[in-house]
């Protein structure tokens, strides 16, 4: 495949969205020549150093949110970020992050030449190599975090850890682990303990580690590798945090520390799920303070940064009375469900309110017990099935049979759209004054509606 040189973001884009029809996964260790191969380059001008702290993340949910607490925590302790993240939801640029705030375009197209220009002379000497979509965007992140001079750099894996681009990083100071649970099995294997191994693949000799704690047989893969390693393992589990009182808005919790007293937190946000995440980014701030060198972290950073995070398509209200969650697994969508049952839905007189869930899926994902488990939140008078364009889309017809499967029994109403944009719009218009629109089951989905409503 010829490397050209992008004169737009446009031609960047179209480029790159190639990719994958003519490369395919490279073994990491032909990854990691490459990116010693430009570390050496330019008179080190990209070594790993550049990037300044690493902090690696992994998991199967939550892995994002844990990126944006930590960058948003911080931020707020004076410190200079990057941020590389995966996936995105309406364009590219949000997967590179510098001081909270994705890329330019002209940034953007900066760092695609450099690669770009990297790979030919890399050619030099290994005339087959060719860097697939997610290793392209991640050495994109090293010259973008190299050039902004960041004083820490924050790594979310894609879809593993192990054999992910970038385990290609040698020297992180600090890995997270979230909750994993069954997805991308077809890459990771079918058994929970198979798909830990994976993740945890990231651990290296040394480095603490702070994952949570939820299932047991996950737990002791993590803390196997850990003490393998010669790790310091930092579990959170739910006896670690408590949530106090939950709010049209936000949650307010506390956290356990042997170090600190946080007092009282708050979430922006009524997605439960979130508490968890935030817990194990402050539990990962305090590993940072007393490890790692960012002495600059305190209670009042720690409090300021999770409280002011936002993270997109996570519960986010994208109009008024209108949600987006981007769970798109059977944990995900468990973590919904348990976020929907506590979460303050009805009006004043509790009665009269027509809650309207719109849902479509991916058809790798094992969507049949995600519907049944959405099919028993009782608030929900209305749903509304639709369409992921293109071939990864599962089917509508199918997807509708499984609804009527499990809604049919509760007398749930069932609607069928094809396009998106009209099942929004349906769910819109049928949930009155004061129900809710819930739009949920892909991050696919989440990022078409954010678009929708700008």
């Amino acid at each position: 495949m010829k490397e050209i040189t992008a004169q737009s973001y446009a031609d960047a884009e179209a480029f790159l969205a190639e990719v994958p029809k003519f490369t395919k996964k490279n073994p990491l260790e032909e990854t990691k020549g490459f990116y010693k191969y430009i570390q050496e380059c330019e008179g080190h001008r990209y070594a790993e150093e550049r990037l300044g702290k690493v902090i690696h993340v992994a998991g199967t949910n939550g892995k994002g949110s844990v990126c944006a607490f930590l960058q948003s925590v911080c931020r707020e302790s004076g410190y200079r970020m990057g941020m590389f993240i995966s996936p995105h939801l309406v364009t590219t640029r949000e997967r590179f992050c510098v001081d909270g705030s994705m890329i330019s375009e002209e940034e953007f197209v900066r760092a695609f030449n450099w690669v770009a220009g990297m790979v030919e002379a890399y050619r030099g000497t290994k005339p087959d190599y060719s860097p697939t979509y997610f290793e392209r965007l991640f050495f994109m992140g090293v010259y973008i975090f190299a050039e902004a001079g960041v004083d820490v750099t924050i790594l979310e894996t894609g879809l593993g850890g192990r054999l992910d681009t970038t385990n290609a990083v040698c020297h992180p100071v600090l890995t997270v682990i979230t909750e994993i649970g069954f997805d991308h099995m077809e890459y990771l294997g079918s058994a929970i303990e198979q798909i830990a191994s994976e993740k945890a693949g990231i651990i290296k000799p040394k480095v603490p580690v702070v994952f949570v704690d939820r299932k047991k047989q996950v737990s002791e893969i993590i803390r196997k590798k850990a003490a393998a390693c010669g790790c310091n393992c930092c579990p959170v589990s739910k006896n670690d945090y408590k949530i106090n009182e939950i709010q049209k808005k936000f949650i307010d919790f506390s956290v356990s520390s042997l170090y600190y007293d946080y007092g009282r937190i708050k979430v922006n946000t009524t997605a439960i799920y979130q508490v968890e995440n935030a817990a194990a980014a402050i539990r990962a701030c305090e590993v940072l303070v007393r490890e790692c060198g960012l002495g600059k972290i305190t209670v009042k950073s720690i409090r300021a940064g999770i409280e002011g995070m936002f993270w997109a398509g996570r519960m986010e209200e994208a109009a008024p009375g209108v949600y987006i969650d981007g769970a798109h697994n059977e944990d995900g969508i468990a973590a919904f469900v348990e976020s929907l049952n506590k979460t303050p839905v009805f009006d004043e007189n509790g009665c009269g309110v027509r809650n309207v869930l719109v849902f479509s899926v991916v058809k790798d994902k094992q969507y049949d017990k995600m519907i049944e488990m959405l099919c028993g939140l009782s608030m929900i008078t209305d749903f509304v099935v639709t369409h992921i364009p293109g071939e990864r889309g599962a089917a509508l017809e199918e997807l509708g049979n499984i609804f009527e499967r499990y809604a049919g029994k509760s007398g749930q109403n069932i609607h069928i759209c094809e396009k998106i944009e009209d099942a929004v719009r349906y769910g819109m218009s049928v949930r009155g004054e004061t129900g809710m629109v819930y739009i949920v089951g892909s991050l696919y989905l989440a990022g078409f509606v954010r678009g929708f409503f700008g």
